[in-house]
């Protein structure tokens, strides 16, 4: 059994304050789901932040050397909370959301081996929980597992990124932009 599981019963209110005050960070794949579900190109889904605005010590791998910088490739934000928050504070692209949204608030840890150990509620400022039915603890370590699988894949193709990047510095070329990420990505 793991730790932590009567945390399965949390259930949203719909307050909104996640969308409100968390940036958040995507991968190819997000973008992709997303780009398709609301049929509209991935530039006008992300943004980047730099390390002014993020801290880059966690999940380094993440960061790409664009021209401005290191910078984190994340949804992108209007009027203070993020772009795809409608008015009655749901996630517009719901179905499609990225897979660090569909987890929230949950956190799975593990052990060394790699098995469920805990799991936890990440907690929240403005955000009060509802108590219902339970979640299912295999549909969470499932979704995790694939989250952690695309994160994989996402930080090999970074990697190349910055490794073309750090080439081009040494021939005194620009790195190249945000844009160029994307179409390096497939998305483009």
């Amino acid at each position: 059994m793991v730790g932590g599981a009567d945390h399965l019963e949390f259930r949203c209110n719909g307050c909104g304050a996640c969308c409100q005050s968390l940036r958040v960070a995507v991968t190819h794949h997000d973008v992709a789901r997303l780009a398709r579900a609301l049929q509209r190109p991935a530039a006008g889904l992300v943004e980047w932040l730099g390390g002014d605005e993020v801290d880059m010590t966690n999940e380094p791998g993440s960061f790409f050397e664009l021209r401005e910088g290191r910078r984190l490739m994340v949804l992108a934000n209007a009027r203070g909370a993020c772009h795809l928050l409608d008015a009655d504070q749901r996630c517009s692209a719901y179905a499609a959301r990225p897979l660090d949204c569909a987890l929230f608030p949950f956190a799975l840890e593990r052990d060394a081996g790699g098995s469920p150990a805990r799991l936890s509620l990440l907690e929240l400022e403005g955000c009060s929980e509802e108590r219902g039915e339970a979640a299912e603890l295999d549909g969470l370590i499932s979704l995790d597992d694939r989250r952690w699988a695309e994160l994989a894949e996402y930080q090999g193709r970074v990697a190349e990124w910055n490794r073309l990047a750090r080439h081009r510095r040494r021939f005194r070329r620009e790195p190249g932009s945000g844009r160029e990420v994307l179409t390096f990505l497939g998305l483009g």
